[in-house]
Order: C-alpha cells, then sequence, then structure tokens
C-alpha cells in the first residue's frame, strides 16, 4: 500500500511540476519539486529506500538535462539519506520542521549541484546560491507545504506522518 502511494504522490509532483508549477515563476525562479518528493520519501521510508529513490529520480532527471550526467543523481541521494538519517526521530506533523527539512534538503542538494554545476569557479557558485539556490529553496518550501496542506485536507489524513 505504502508504494501505490509513493508512486501516486511522484506522478502528481511530476505532473504539476512540468504542467502547473513549471508556468508558475517568480523572478525566473521556479519549483524543484523532485527534491521535495525525495525528502518525503526519505523521510517516509528510511535512509536506504530514500538514497535508492533520490538516486532514480535524479538519474531520471539527469536524462533530460543539460548538466553532467548523474549529477542530479548524485544530489538527489545524498539528499535522500541525510533527510532520513537526520529525520527519523523529528515530529514530521509540525508545520515549522517540515518547512526546515525541506528548506535544507534544497539548499544541501543545490550546493552539491553547483559546487559539480559551476566547475570550482567559486564566484559563480556564490552567484547561483544566492541568485538561484536561496529563492528556489524558499519558494520550494512554501509551494511543497501548501501543497501538503491541500493533500492533507483533501484526503483527511496526514501523508506525512510520525511512524514509519
Amino acid at each position: 500500500m505504502k508504494g501505490i502511494r509513493d508512486g501516486m504522490v511522484l506522478l502528481v509532483v511530476l505532473s504539476l511540476q512540468a504542467t502547473l508549477l513549471y508556468r508558475i515563476e517568480i523572478g525566473g525562479i521556479r519549483t524543484a519539486l523532485l527534491v521535495a518528493f525525495v525528502v518525503y520519501f526519505a523521510w517516509m521510508r528510511g535512509p536506504i529506500p530514500g538514497t535508492l529513490g533520490g538516486f532514480g529520480v535524479g538519474l531520471v532527471q539527469d536524462l533530460d538535462a543539460s548538466g553532467p550526467l548523474g549529477l542530479n543523481a548524485f544530489a538527489k541521494s545524498v539528499v535522500g539519506f541525510l533527510v532520513a538519517r537526520a529525520g527519523f526521530r523529528v515530529h514530521r506533523s509540525n508545520v515549522g520542521v517540515r518547512f526546515a527539512f525541506f528548506f535544507a534538503a534544497l539548499l544541501v542538494h543545490d550546493t552539491l549541484y553547483y559546487a559539480v554545476a559551476t566547475g570550482g569557479d567559486g564566484g559563480e557558485f556564490v552567484k547561483q546560491m544566492f541568485v538561484k539556490a536561496l529563492p528556489t529553496a524558499l519558494y520550494t518550501a512554501v509551494a511543497t507545504l501548501l501543497l501538503l496542506g491541500v493533500a492533507e485536507r483533501f484526503t483527511r489524513r496526514r501523508l506525512l506522518t510520525d511512524e514509519t
């Protein structure tokens, strides 16, 4: 049953990312819902499934990305592992905790991604972190919390429960 729910959440995330949320950009910044899905998945399933899920989602994203093959897979794998290890015993139903985990995970992902993608250029790395990573992390964390709230109200149950 968990696998079906996770698959449905991934399909909804992919659909929203490719259609509605792709068109809603603020100052050139778009949401990164695939990273948010990896956070959700890792938080609910643990380190090994979180790492493998992050790798799978990232690899699929890499097939459509212009950057080096495997970069998204690497960054999402690390995020999946870290979220699962750090967030296993926290109160996942708390909105503040949710925001902090999504925001921090997005920053970790983008730090890893831009550290490689900028080719060691420190100035470009700092620029990407302030111009892209911080606004994207904030926008995605807020959008994710809103989407989780709508989904949980609609289904009348928590998607991020405190039991694993």
